[in-house]
């Protein structure tokens, strides 16, 4: 068989040997520029094997091509690919795989039709299983793999040990002592490692299948978990939109009657106080709106403070609070109440008092706006004794 035949086969398995890497390695940028680059240095790569096999023959190359052959093409990948390392090394080895079925089927047609090398042969049954595996490569390896390369940071040379020893041992029992020609009882064997090289290979990704699923669960579970605690701190902004005065930040109205609803309901004893502060109008006027705001808001923080555990203080409207006193309201002491709130309003503004009144359940109604109604008029006529004096 002439030497261009043997050249032939080296140019066409060449061919699909980079093509297959580039389908699977990520390339850096720019990416079209350097797989010129990489197409280019493959050429001159097999260029100079081909020049080899043309001064020392065929067996020479078959001695030594790993170091004339697939070493430049690692280096050439680790200048050009994004992954480094162990990442790197398992593309190439997934792509050896491949290169390993069609260069035994390659050798295993040529013994089957002329019982010796032929290259022309030989390069039609690997171009046959190149094709082949195609659709393989696009569907499956190259997805899975990229998906490993960014799962997986540790453990890749674990996986390239079992890959290599079976690359090692497919070459031995094709080219060692002598080529499988000389001893085809020997095809059986290399099929054998072919086989038992799917198999880890096939391990390989259903493991990591596996594991992605459970990783993919465990990560569903955390965003569900994100997903509901967000949703329940949505909740508790909506609710305290909802339930609490924008300007005061304590209860507001709506909250106020639920809350009355629920006592009368659970049939609990409390104590409505209604308060109106006085003279609202004269501090938004001398000091401005925005004083009176603050104003407001200090009065509700002084209320609060006042009763603290006793009950709670709600915004009815404008400048008028209610306070549910739910703890120990038969001796609510107004007078002191007064005292009290009146202390804890130290600020720059002058003080222009308040007015309050008051309203039991069950003794004055065991309906909430009755009882809101009888503190109020309640309220007034202390208003009104403060008019009639000044």
């Amino acid at each position: 068989m002439p030497k261009d035949a043997t050249m032939l086969r080296l140019f066409v398995s060449q061919v699909f040997i980079i093509y297959y890497l580039l389908v699977m390695i990520p390339i850096k940028e720019p990416k079209k520029k350097n797989i010129v680059r990489i197409v280019v240095g493959a050429l001159i790569i097999t260029i100079i094997n081909a020049v080899l096999i043309h001064f020392f023959g065929i067996l020479t190359y078959i001695r030594f091509y790993f170091i004339t052959l697939v070493l430049p093409h690692l280096f050439l990948f680790i200048f050009f690919a994004k992954y480094k390392g162990g990442k790197l090394v398992f593309a190439l080895l997934s792509s050896q795989v491949i290169g390993n079925i069609a260069i035994t089927n390659g050798l295993f047609t040529a013994y089957i039709f002329y019982q010796q090398n032929n290259p022309l042969i030989d390069t039609a049954a690997r171009v046959l299983t190149y094709l082949l595996f195609l659709p393989i490569l696009f569907r499956f390896i190259t997805p899975t793999y990229l998906k490993m390369a960014k799962m997986l940071d540790k453990g890749w040379w674990i996986l390239n040990f079992s890959l290599v020893l079976s690359y090692v041992v497919l070459y031995f029992i094709l080219f060692v002592p002598t080529t499988i020609f000389e001893r085809p009882e020997y095809f059986i064997h290399a099929y054998a490692v072919i086989c038992l090289c799917i198999l880890i290979y096939a391990i390989i990704f259903y493991l990591f299948v596996v594991v992605q699923k459970k990783v993919g669960a465990e990560l569903d579970k955390q965003n569900l978990s994100n997903q509901v605690s967000s949703l329940a701190a949505q909740s508790i902004e909506i609710k305290n939109i909802a339930y609490k005065d924008s300007l005061t930040g304590i209860n507001n109205r709506y909250s106020l009657f639920r809350q009355m609803d629920q006592l009368i309901e659970n049939k609990q004893n409390f104590l409505v106080v209604f308060i109106d502060l006085d003279n609202l109008k004269k501090i938004n006027d001398t000091y401005s709106h925005a004083k009176g705001d603050f104003y407001l808001a200090q009065f509700a923080l002084a209320i609060k403070n006042t009763i603290q555990e006793t009950g709670e203080v709600y915004r009815f409207a404008g400048d008028e609070f209610i306070c549910l006193i739910k703890t120990d309201y038969t001796h609510f002491n107004g007078d002191q109440f007064r005292e009290n709130v009146t202390k804890a309003m130290v600020f720059d503004l002058p003080f222009l008092g308040f007015s309050l009144g008051l309203a039991y359940c069950p003794e004055d109604g065991i309906n909430s706006d009755d009882l809101i109604n009888i503190a109020d008029q309640e309220m007034y006529k202390e208003k009104r004794k403060k008019e009639f004096r000044s």
